[in-house]
């Protein structure tokens, strides 16, 4: 399959993520001290998730840059990664509406570990000798770090909401990192 066409595929399924995300949002009906606080709620969950959604838009857009062809599987697993990925709005509006149920952070949890697992078996199968494989050990204290969210989710379910943001902003500080390191 050309590149080009799995890249604009992917792309616009990035686009209609965070879209989707955006309009599960509503303007509170009156703007009274609690409604706006459950709004300002409902902004850091949609920037945590927009953020996360961002980090796994750029982390792929790295891998097809450097992929030289994409194979049947490569193929598959891609619908795979966006089909898991595109479950983020459910949760994020599941995380906004309850933000004391465990379940819909246990099910935000779940669906990043699983598009993480899926992005990684895709990361294999496009990957050849000449391309960079991102650090393993990030990998997998990330994993570790989202499987805790998913602990503390039982116990708290909007403080893991909260800490979860410390997942893509580490994710974002390793990339700039990366970068420049890169450049000099």
């Amino acid at each position: 399959m050309p590149k080009n066409r799995l890249e604009a595929f992917s792309d616009g399924v990035f686009a209609i993520i965070i879209t989707i995300i955006v309009l599960g949002m509503t303007l509170p009906a009156s703007f009274t001290v609690a409604n706006i606080q459950s709004f300002m709620w409902d902004i850091f969950i949609f920037i945590e998730s927009g953020l996360i959604i961002g980090q796994f838009w750029y982390s792929h857009s790295q891998l097809l840059d450097q992929a030289k062809s994409i194979p049947v599987v490569g193929v598959f697993l891609n619908i795979l990664f966006l089909l898991v990925l595109s479950l983020v709005p459910l949760f994020t509006r599941g995380v906004m509406e309850s933000p004391d149920s465990t379940s819909p952070i246990i099910g935000f949890v779940a669906t990043i570990l699983i598009t993480s697992i899926i992005y990684q078996l895709l990361l294999y199968y496009l990957n050849d000798r000449n391309m960079r494989v991102d650090n393993w050990k990030f990998r997998m204290a990330s994993f570790i770090f989202v499987i805790a969210i998913g602990v503390i989710s039982f116990f708290s379910p909007r403080a893991s909401s909260v800490l979860f943001i410390i997942f893509p902003i580490i994710g974002w500080i390793v990339k700039l990192m990366s970068s420049r390191a890169e450049i000099k």
